[in-house]
């Protein structure tokens, strides 16, 4: 018989948490989630010092040999800067740190900020498929950040549904595969961001959906400026956008990351104008007003009307 498990805890720097609905010892697979997630995470993560990620960026200029994981989360989001023309880039990294965001979210007070600093070129990052080997350019840095969270959430995901049917949620980014029994689908809630209580109630398998915002990770800098996470790798500067959240839903994780931060950069109207062009893509936006926006193709994962 099916049982249902559940597993949470934190890692890369937000709140995990996982189901499984199988006939095998659900509580022994979930348990080792955090170790996977723990080798990930010391490769990919831009706040330690010497995992491959940094390393790499302290290489900036020459060729280097990665792990397959570091090589897969840099050509997906090379080929997420592709899709968006841009508007995502991975190489927003010393922009980042310009802005004050040095340390993790919870440890930033009021830092101080340097002057604006555009991305380096996403084209210049360099690939070498049969040896694994990646470039970026000469004094240039990569933040996979969010690619990083997408990608570990299918990858388990993928994992888990060896063994019956998952969702996996990485502070936000969710991957579902399959469906509980009897059930069309995960259940799946978005927010409200002004009240934290439930909007829409989606029907979701088989897809990734994923939420990026600048009604969280904001902090004051000095002259009393608020920064948000969220970097226009145009200008360098925290953007600024009448969108408050965007949430998209795509079969691949690390696009539908690139998709939502694209929406927050064109902003609300044109984003999601821009969305409903995209293959199997479908979002919703809420403004600083409270105005909610989707695509055309929203309604169809809907499991119940826009509350009022």
């Amino acid at each position: 018989m099916r049982q249902l498990h559940f597993i949470e805890f934190r890692a890369m720097g937000c709140q995990v948490n996982a189901q499984i609905e199988t006939e095998a010892d659900g509580n022994t697979i979930l348990r080792q989630l955090p170790f996977e997630v723990e080798a990930i995470e010391a490769r990919l993560s831009r706040f330690r010092p010497n995992s491959e990620l940094m390393q790499l960026n302290r290489q900036a200029g020459k060729w280097i040999t990665a792990s397959k994981i570091l090589f897969e989360n840099v050509q997906a989001a090379k080929h997420a800067a592709r899709l968006t023309d841009g508007l995502f880039n991975p190489l927003v990294l010393p922009a980042m740190l310009a802005n004050g965001y040095d340390r993790s979210f919870e440890q930033i007070t009021m830092p101080h900020t340097g002057g604006n600093i555009p991305a380096a070129g996403w084209r210049g990052i360099e690939l070498r498929l049969p040896t694994r080997e990646i470039r970026i350019p000469v004094n240039s840095a990569l933040d996979l950040g969010g690619i990083a969270k997408g990608w570990t959430a299918a990858r388990l995901a993928d994992d888990l549904a060896k063994s019956g049917s998952c969702l996996v949620n990485m502070g936000g980014d969710m991957a579902v595969r399959g469906a509980p029994d009897g059930l069309p689908g995960w259940q799946v809630e978005v927010s409200d961001p002004f009240s934290d209580t439930s909007l829409v109630s989606l029907w979701l398998t088989d897809t990734t959906i994923v939420t990026s915002g600048v009604d969280f990770r904001r902090w004051e800098v000095q002259g009393g400026r608020t920064q948000s996470h969220v970097i226009d790798p145009r200008t360098g500067h925290s953007v600024d956008t009448d969108v408050l959240t965007a949430t998209v839903v795509h079969p691949h994780a690390p696009t539908a990351e690139a998709y939502a931060k694209a929406i927050l950069l064109r902003g609300a109207e044109a984003g999601l104008n821009w969305l409903n062009q995209q293959w199997h893509a479908a979002g919703l936006v809420i403004q600083h007003d409270g105005k909610v926006l989707t695509t055309s193709n929203f309604a169809q994962l809907l499991n119940e009307r826009l509350l009022s």
